[in-house]
Parts: C-alpha cells; sequence; structure tokens
C-alpha cells in the first residue's frame, strides 16, 4: 500500500529528519517535498534523503514561475503527476504538523481499521502553544511541546472551528488534491465515506470544495489530530518570523500570530508513545555521514540566526513581547524560569 504526502518546505532544516523519522514510524512510505529558497540546507538534506530513497525532492515551481504563491504552485504542479493516481492514499500537510492516530498501536493501518471502510478522512489541528518554552532546543519537538488548545471551544472569533488535513484513497476517486482535502466531481460523491477525527460521518457534498476546517460539532479527536506545532520555543518563533509567509509575500508570523497559536490549556502527551523509537529513527538516520553533517550544520545555523535576530532592535522587541505573553498567560503549562 503507496501512502503519499505532499510537502512545501523552506528552511526547516532542523526540523526535518525528526518529521520524516516520525511519519515513516507510523506508515507513510512516499514523501513527496517541494522546496523553494532555502538558505538553512533545507534543500541538501532533502536531496541526501533522495539519494537515500527516503523522499522526493523536487524544487517547487513558484522558483521559476517567480511566484510567491509557494504552497498553491506545488499543490497545482503535483496534480499534474501521475504518481499520485497510483497511490492507495494522499495527504498534504506540513512539516510543522504530525499525524497523531490516537488509537490501536497509533499506525495509519489501525486508523484506517477504525473507520469502518471510510475513504475520506479529515482530522483537526491540534495547536500546541510554547508551553513557556524560550530557548531553542535541538530535541524532539514532540517531546518538548506538550500543552495545546483545548479540544473544544471558541479560539477564532464567536466561532469553534479548528482547521483540518485530510487523507483520501483512491476510490473516493478525487479530482484534485487541494491544500487541505481532496475535491471530488458531483457525479463521483456516492463514492465517497467521509468521516472527521472521531470517525463520525461528514457531509459528502463538503467536497466539491477545499475543506478547511471543520465547525463544532462536526470536529473531534478521538482517534486522530493534527499536532500542530505552530510556534514552537520563542527564540525559534523570531526566526520563522524572519522567513516570511509561503503564501503571501507581506505577511509573516507576528505578534498577533503568537498570541492565537500560545494557548496552552490542555496537556497532550498521546504522541509521546512514539518518542523513543522516533529518537531511535532520527540516530539511524543520523548514522548517514552526510546527513548527519546537514543536520549539525542546519542546527548551528539555526542558533547563529537566532543570535543574529536578538542583536536587532524590533526582533528584540517581538521576542520580549512574545516571552512577557507566554510567562503572564501560561495556561496550565508551568511557568519557567527566566
Amino acid at each position: 500500500m503507496r501512502i503519499t504526502s505532499i510537502t512545501p518546505m523552506k528552511d526547516e532544516a532542523p526540523f526535518i529528519l525528526e518529521w520524516i523519522a516520525y511519519h515513516r514510524l507510523i506508515g507513510i512510505n512516499d514523501f513527496i517535498v517541494f522546496t523553494n529558497h532555502c538558505t538553512d540546507g533545507t534543500d541538501k538534506m532533502l536531496e541526501r534523503l533522495d539519494e537515500l530513497g527516503l523522499v522526493r525532492h523536487l524544487t517547487n515551481p513558484s522558483v521559476f514561475n517567480n511566484n510567491s504563491h509557494h504552497h498553491w504552485q506545488a499543490i497545482r504542479y503535483v496534480n499534474t503527476l501521475a504518481r499520485l493516481k497510483r497511490s492507495d492514499w494522499v495527504v498534504s500537510f506540513d512539516v510543522d504538523e504530525f499525524i497523531c492516530v490516537n488509537t490501536g498501536d497509533g499506525t495509519l493501518n489501525a486508523l484506517f481499521e477504525a473507520v469502518d471502510g471510510a475513504n475520506v478522512i479529515s482530522f483537526n489541528q491540534h495547536n500546541f502553544g510554547s508551553g513557556g518554552m524560550d530557548r531553542y532546543e535541538d530535541r524532539l519537538l514532540i517531546d518538548q511541546f506538550e500543552y495545546a488548545w483545548n479540544y473544544d471551544g471558541i479560539y477564532n472569533v464567536k466561532v469553534a472551528r479548528r482547521g483540518v488535513k485530510t487523507l483520501t484513497h483512491k476510490s473516493a476517486k478525487p479530482d484534485y488534491f487541494a491544500n487541505h482535502s481532496c475535491l471530488v466531481k458531483e457525479a463521483d460523491l456516492d463514492a465517497v465515506k467521509y468521516v472527521n477525527g472521531s470517525g463520525k460521518p461528514l457531509d459528502r457534498n463538503l467536497l466539491v470544495k477545499d475543506v478547511k476546517s471543520l465547525v463544532a460539532p462536526d470536529f473531534g479527536f478521538d482517534l486522530v489530530q493534527l499536532n500542530h506545532y505552530a510556534i514552537k520555543a520563542a527564540e525559534s518563533f523570531l526566526v520563522q518570523a524572519d522567513r516570511g509567509n509561503a503564501n503571501h509575500e507581506n505577511r509573516s508570523a507576528d505578534m498577533k500570530y503568537w498570541r492565537k497559536y500560545n494557548h496552552n490549556d490542555v496537556h497532550d502527551t498521546r504522541i509521546q508513545r512514539w518518542s523513543e523509537r522516533v529518537a531511535d529513527e532520527v540516530a539511524n538516520l543520523r548514522k548517514d555521514p552526510e546527513l548527519n553533517d546537514l543536520h549539525v550544520a542546519a542546527v548551528e545555523h539555526h542558533q547563529a540566526r537566532i543570535k543574529k535576530l536578538l542583536s536587532d532592535e524590533d526582533h528584540l522587541s517581538l521576542y520580549r513581547r512574545v516571552r512577557r505573553q507566554h510567562q503572564n498567560n501560561p495556561g496550565i503549562a508551568p511557568k519557567r524560569a527566566n
């Protein structure tokens, strides 16, 4: 069974090996990754992983189209590839997102068994806050960040809403794979059995458009969730803010973005059933001398970038503001020493 993922990346090198290791362990076996304008070795690391047969690394067509909508350009291009039609399951998601299966042995096969023949599964983002972490550390994200949004409740203005990504089986007759879900022609909707992350049936008619989010009571986390490490530690957030937005060149992560995602209202360690195996798999990947050197260089680049940004008054001001916000609004996360 081929399970294909589609992921655009830019300057994510320190976090790639964990993401690849984890998703290989739960069952993804066909990674298609697009990159653009990398400065931290992300493209070099993915090239090496490609040479080792672990991913397919492609230049984002946005580079030669001179188009700033990098995610959209990658999605448009990948839909022209015959490869997706040969895949059993397809999902598009980002490198700061981890598919956390909460049923059976935590693998995608366990999820497929639990949804009783559903062939489109939309799982919701479970957004993790900073947990009060200030410093960047070269450790597993799944071990560092344990505090997230509540499983219900309103975090968007007046609406209890959660973003989604979607696994789609070829039997659903997808016409197009968008960023968040497949699109299905109205004439083919009878082939669709559509469920949410708790296995609850959803209206298949939603799939004539890209399903970007679900509103309560239609979202659920019982069987599967998408752990979204949107901001990480305060220092890494500076690098993220400086990097820019993948689809809107005039937008970037800022204080508003930090406040949106930095809620630490529930303690969730369900993904940590995989911690030891992920650490072992990352260690195995780093036995390749070139991959190890690239990871070390990526960490050093990230640390140097943080140091440089902290020497700039505007970024230092942002850093102080985000630290103040998570110290004054810890939720249930423990307050940490300065």
